[in-house]
């Protein structure tokens, strides 16, 4: 098993190298949100180099409805990764009424920009209840956020073991398993991949 963490500005300070010591293999660092920038990417992007981190990034998607466009998305992400084209995960999960073309769109403006789109980020209720269990496969891999009990700690000593079952048409590839691992003196969302 490898355990990795995901971050942004929320984890600013966060020493990826000190996490790669404490046995974090992977690092997915936020680009974007919308169109807000994340204001420590590269900050974060620089330390997982430093580290011999496996480097990753995600965009938090809105919804057209929150008031900006999915073109408008992916320029704004497009600009903070510069010339970073690291594989990316659209991260799906807004209550504002995101739909499949939305993020089909996404999917087709960042692999036309030369991005690869690693896959989907989500929850299992939340990809049912608002995409209605669409297939996942089209966009990449799967990312499943699945907490359980949301146990805190270092990553090896609260992975529950197992493996969650799948949505969207396939097993996760991914799986975040806690909100509240602790990495490094920092608070943070971990993952697992096998």
């Amino acid at each position: 098993m490898r355990f990795g963490v995901d971050v942004s500005e929320h984890q600013d300070g966060l020493s990826l190298v000190r996490a790669a010591q404490e046995g974090i293999e992977f690092a997915i660092i936020r680009t974007t949100d919308g169109t807000y920038r994340d204001r420590v990417f590269s900050s974060h992007l620089d330390d997982a180099r430093r580290a011999g981190l496996d480097i990753e990034a995600y965009h938090f998607l809105r919804s057209p409805s929150e008031g900006t466009s999915v073109r408008e998305q992916v320029e704004a992400a497009l600009e903070v990764l510069g010339d970073a084209r690291v594989p990316l995960w659209l991260d799906c999960e807004t209550p504002a009424g995101l739909t499949l073309d939305d993020v089909s769109t996404a999917h087709t403006l960042f692999t036309g920009a030369g991005v690869e789109v690693a896959g989907i980020y989500t929850y299992p209720r939340w990809w049912r209840w608002r995409m209605l269990g669409a297939d996942t496969r089209p966009f990449g891999k799967l990312w499943l956020a699945s907490y359980g009990a949301d146990p805190e700690g270092a990553p090896a000593e609260i992975f529950p073991g197992g493996w969650p079952r799948g949505v969207g048409k396939q097993v996760p590839a991914m799986w975040q398993f806690s909100s509240r691992g602790r990495v490094a003196g920092f608070r943070v969302d971990v993952n697992a991949r096998v």
